[in-house]
């Protein structure tokens, strides 16, 4: 008997040295992670709180706007923001037991009432919202020409095409008013979209400034599934180029 507790002893002793990264696969709740970030500018917010209220579970942002949470119930769960003694809605999300869903929050902290995004972390080529407007700004710096709102806020260009004439593109009206470019020599259309739906070039200027939350300027091929502005393209004729990939395209978001 005393032998069989000594072994028994010796077991117990040799999981309670096991690491933590070994212990922890037997782990079966479920986990959060994410960042939190300024809408105005994608910079990081630290000390904004995370919390799922149903688990009695918070987490606080760092310096880097990063959370984690982990040992949570899985199944649907509301998840709640606070920053700056302001407080929002709940969010649903759906958690599953042994995975990490992964959350961006953006949200404006001067504003009164937050009014956060908070969404689920996506491919930046399918993450259709202001969240993947920062996202393909890191991916795509260089490649493309990102303002944020606060950048937008700086110059105060009276409308969006202003704004883009910095990028060469330029509403001319011939058979139809149409933003363009001029690519190897040639004219052509740059498709625009808003929200990450197709939108008529003409009316895009209806949208006020002080509503835009970001625009995307790709300046050649765009990434793949977003050049949705191409589904109302001009028939082809002797002035368009027909290639319009070729001229890249336009991307709004709006608060």
């Amino acid at each position: 008997m005393r032998a069989r507790a000594d072994a028994l002893m010796a077991a117990l002793a040799a999981v309670l040295l096991l690491p933590a990264g070994l212990v922890s696969q037997g782990d079966t709740s479920a986990r959060l992670q994410g960042f939190a970030i300024s809408s105005v500018n994608g910079r990081p917010l630290k000390g904004v709180m995370i919390a799922v209220p149903a688990a009695r579970r918070f987490a606080v942002t760092d310096s880097t706007g990063a959370f984690s949470m982990t040992g949570l119930p899985g199944g649907l769960q509301m998840i709640r923001v606070s920053y700056l003694d302001h407080e929002t809605d709940e969010y649903p999300f759906n958690l599953e037991s042994g995975r990490t869903v992964k959350i961006e929050v953006l949200l404006d902290a001067d504003a009164y009432d937050l009014a956060p995004l908070v969404v689920e972390v996506q491919h930046p080529d399918r993450w259709r919202d202001l969240g993947g407007f920062f996202a393909r700004k890191d991916w795509y710096q260089g490649y493309a020409r990102f303002w944020t709102r606060e950048e937008i806020g700086k110059i105060q260009p009276p409308s969006i095409s202003a704004l883009l004439v910095a990028e060469h593109i330029v509403t001319r009206c011939i058979e139809g008013c149409r933003p363009t470019r001029f690519s190897r020599g040639r004219l052509c259309f740059v498709p625009v979209s808003v929200d990450g739906m197709p939108f008529r070039d003409e009316d895009y200027d209806r949208i006020s400034i002080r509503d835009v939350a970001g625009i995307e300027v790709y300046r050649r091929i765009s990434p793949y599934g977003l050049s949705y502005g191409l589904q109302i393209a001009p028939a082809f004729s002797s002035v368009w180029q027909p290639d319009a990939f070729a001229c890249g395209s336009v991307l709004i978001w709006t608060r």
